[in-house]
């Protein structure tokens, strides 16, 4: 009776089947031909491992980018925790090109400036004042200056940060190189930088908060009116005349005569407002005037007395 084989039955379970009575060299020939099998599949498997090893070297070099990003944020960032309160922060390395940059263009740059020339005197403006302010004040002190039709214009580029300091002369520093063609684009880079510091624009309704105060001279009060109004463009006349007589003391003597007879132009209200002024300084001065200082007891001169005959009697002289 044939025996029967199962998986479990030794190292020639797998073995094809053959007929009862083969010889060895059948059973030798299919063991070969299985390792060679064997064999051929383990490049494959190698090849599918040295896969993620070749993808490796594609992307070491935007590894390496990225870790030289990161040290160098980690090394900033390290600077910045070891810093201590108070300490001035660490001396930066300046880049050896930066001397040579320049916010203009060519067509500014390679202007020269006039060899005689010297800037106006005005104040370093630090951005905390209207920047429309500071534009007008420097053109005008400019244009005040003798200079070439040439190079008035690159003059007045490259003179503009003479005039800064503080933020608005690092604002300066940092234009983009290369940007700037005209002084009309570096005015309106600046208004826009500054434009937090711009005055709000006064209306004619303003002038309502102007009030004369109890101890306050007429001639004090017409002052600050005065000054407020010319702050205001294009202001009402109308407004005006009303927020004057508005301001002041209902108590007052112009007051009553500006209530009284109604004034429809400004030269009517600043006459009628001078006339009261003349008078209220005069009265002040006549008041002051009548003012006589305590009488005080004038002991007379020494000169006075030795001048003066003597007053005792006269010795006998025949005692």
């Amino acid at each position: 009776m044939p025996t029967l084989e199962t998986p479990n039955s030794g190292t020639d379970a797998n073995l094809p089947p053959t007929a009862s009575g083969g010889d060895a060299s059948t059973r030798e020939m299919a063991k070969d031909a299985q390792t060679y099998d064997v064999e051929d599949s383990e490049p494959e498997l190698k090849s599918d491992k040295e896969a993620p090893d070749g993808a490796r070297k594609v992307e070491s070099p935007m590894v390496a980018y990225l870790e030289q990003i990161f040290t160098k944020r980690l090394d900033a960032m390290k600077s910045m925790v070891k810093r201590l309160p108070g300490v001035a922060p660490p001396i930066r390395k300046s880049n050896p090109d930066s001397y040579a940059d320049t916010p203009f263009t060519d067509e500014i740059t390679l202007i020269e400036m006039p060899m005689k020339f010297s800037f106006p005197n005005i104040k370093a403006y630090d951005g905390t004042t209207d920047p429309d302010d500071r534009v007008a004040q420097y053109r005008q002190r400019m244009l005040a200056v003798a200079l070439p039709k040439g190079s008035r214009e690159a003059t007045m580029c490259k003179g503009l940060g003479s005039t800064l300091t503080g933020p608005a002369l690092q604002w300066y520093i940092n234009i983009l190189s290369r940007s700037i063609a005209f002084f009309a684009v570096l005015s309106d880079k600046f208004v826009e930088q500054f434009a937090s510091s711009r005055d709000l624009e006064k209306t004619s309704d303003s002038l309502y908060k102007i009030l004369q105060h109890r101890a306050e001279p007429l001639r004090g009060y017409i002052a600050r009116f005065s000054q407020e109004k010319v702050a205001i463009p294009e202001c009402s006349i109308p407004t005006a005349i009303s927020a004057f007589k508005r301001g002041l003391l209902p108590d007052g003597d112009l007051y009553k005569k500006l209530t009284k007879y109604q004034c429809k132009t400004k030269e009517d209200v600043l006459s009628r407002a001078w006339a009261q002024v003349k008078w209220e300084e005069d009265v002040a001065s006549r008041a002051k005037a009548q003012q006589k200082p305590d009488s005080k007891t004038i002991r007379p001169d020494r000169t006075e007395r030795d001048e003066k005959p003597s007053q005792r009697p006269a010795r006998n002289s025949g005692n």
